[in-house]
This record gives C-alpha cells, structure tokens and sequence, in this order.
C-alpha cells in the first residue's frame, strides 16, 4: 500500500469517529509510525478553571497513539487501546493542543508509543502531557 493510499485509510478511520468530531480535533499528518492531532480551543473542552480539560488532552493523546499504529499495521487490522498512562506536566492554557505520537516499537500484534500533548499559545510551544500507549492489532469488524 502506498503512503498516499495509507494516509487515505488513516483519514477515513479518523473520520468515522465522532467523539474526536465533537472535539473538534482535526488530523494533521501521519508518517507510518506516527500521528499528529490538533484540537482548537474551545470552552466546551474546559475545566473549572477555563484551561483544557485533562480528559481532552487524555482523550486526544490515546488517539494519536491508536492512529500511529494503525499506519503500521496489516491490512484488515484496526487499533485498539489495551493499556493507557498519562502524565500530566504544565497546565494548558492556549489556543490550541497539539498531539505528536511515535511508536517507540512495533510488534505484530502488539505497538508500544508514546505521545507527547504540547499547548500552544501565541509563539510558545508547552509540554504538558506525555503518555505512554500499547495499542493491540485486532480484526477488523462491521460497523455495528
């Protein structure tokens, strides 16, 4: 399969999901091996305190993982999240989230990766998250 054509499928599966619609999180690119998700800001997406919600940047860090994968994986594979750790570092207050997942090492069935949630406002870039990701190869299903 091309990268183009591989690219293409990522978009897809990205598309089909609706809680990362709702977000608002957009994909930006995906090398084989890894993803980057962009979320604007946007109260709804909030804390008690108007910074990003922790489940936000949870939310779109296991996705990056889960996409990084998928662009390693055989044909009629999909991504499925068995094990998930974050660490929150810094508040984030800015105007967008930015998500950059690697696979740290790629099994046949079995993806380690890491995904590193960076905040940015105005000119800064801020680390404030960074989880760690094993995502299982599983048979593709129907839609239910």
């Amino acid at each position: 399969m091309t990268l183009n054509a591989k690219f293409l499928k990522i978009k897809k599966g990205f598309s089909n999901q609706n809680f990362m619609a709702t977000l608002g999180a957009k994909i930006k690119e995906s090398d084989p091996g890894k993803c980057t998700i962009i979320l604007p800001f946007h109260s709804k997406l909030t804390q008690q305190h108007g910074l990003f919600h922790g489940g936000t940047i949870a939310a779109i860090a296991d996705n990056a993982a889960g996409f990084a994968a998928y662009s390693l994986m055989m044909e009629n594979y999909q991504p499925l999240t068995i094990e998930f750790k974050i660490n929150f570092l810094s508040t984030a207050n800015g105007e967008k989230l930015i998500t950059e997942a690697d696979i740290l090492k790629a099994g046949k069935s079995i993806f380690h990766a890491r995904s590193d949630v960076f905040c940015v406002s105005q000119t800064r870039k801020t680390l404030v998250a960074s989880a760690l990701v094993t995502v299982k190869a599983t048979k593709a299903i129907s839609e239910i």
